[in-house]
């Protein structure tokens, strides 16, 4: 596996946004103000995605200059933080405190959900109804054309029925198939509800048996597929996974 700049034992480290090998020598950059945010107000509420959103933007802390960020499904429940996790709310929070010109796309074919996340962003976030896929076919056009590179996607659109969990997981892999244009080895590409699925078989008293290793299941079981196929890098497993090296 190729070691990653999230690696808990490498230094501090700057990505910057062109197409050169990731640099791990140089100190991220600071967004004191988003972190006071997140450790006060949402870290506490998070539950099963504080971990995993903590590793993300420490990530995005490592890149140097402006960001662009897509996401798809966009928050449609104030204070929703446990349920689902105010992604939109967060992105915002995070680009209006690092800089001016770091901008988050993010799309919902639903009407209502669309109209209560321009309620609870600014105007740095451009808010959409489309099919995701579509979208972000069209907008991946527009980043060629400006010679731009998405730095981190958020794949979140389809509701998922964890034992019935394919239609939802061939979706986020059309959606990152839609970017695969605008994205570099950099990119960080996050789905949503894809905990760790595992078999076992029950013994004595309350022990378990694990048969092979667990894998990434839920909305990102095909991209987890995909990116093993491709060489890409795990940067986390949990609730949610990211990878690097697409």
């Amino acid at each position: 596996m190729r070691k990653s700049c999230l690696d808990r034992h490498t230094a501090p480290s700057t990505i910057n946004s062109g197409r050169a090998d990731l640099d791990c020598r140089v100190r991220p950059m600071k967004n004191d103000e988003f972190w006071k945010f997140f450790n006060s107000v949402a870290a506490p509420k998070l539950e099963l995605r504080e971990k995993t959103f903590r590793r993300i933007f420490e990530y995005l802390d490592l890149i140097e200059g402006p960001l662009t960020i897509i996401e798809t499904g966009c928050v449609r429940l104030e204070n929703n933080w446990a349920g689902d996790g105010q992604s939109t709310v967060l992105f915002d929070k995070y680009i209006n405190y690092r800089d001016q010109d770091s901008i988050c796309y993010t799309v919902d074919n639903n009407p209502t959900s669309v109209l209560e996340c321009k309620r609870l962003v600014s105007q740095r976030v451009q808010v959409s109804t489309d099919d995701s896929v579509h979208y972000l076919s069209l907008l991946s056009k527009k980043l060629q054309k400006e010679n731009k590179f998405i730095n981190f996607a958020y794949l979140d659109s389809f509701d998922v029925d964890m034992t019935y969990w394919c239609p939802s997981a061939i979706h986020h892999l059309k959606e990152l198939l839609a970017i695969s244009n605008c994205i570099n080895n950099k990119t960080l590409v996050v789905v949503d509800d894809c905990p760790l699925n595992a078999n076992f078989i029950p013994r004595e008293g309350s022990q378990i048996s694990i048969l092979g290793a667990p894998s990434i299941g839920g909305k990102g079981r095909l991209v987890a597929e995909f990116a093993a196929a491709s060489g890409a890098t795990v940067e986390f497993t949990g609730y949610q996974a990211g990878w690097t090296g697409f």
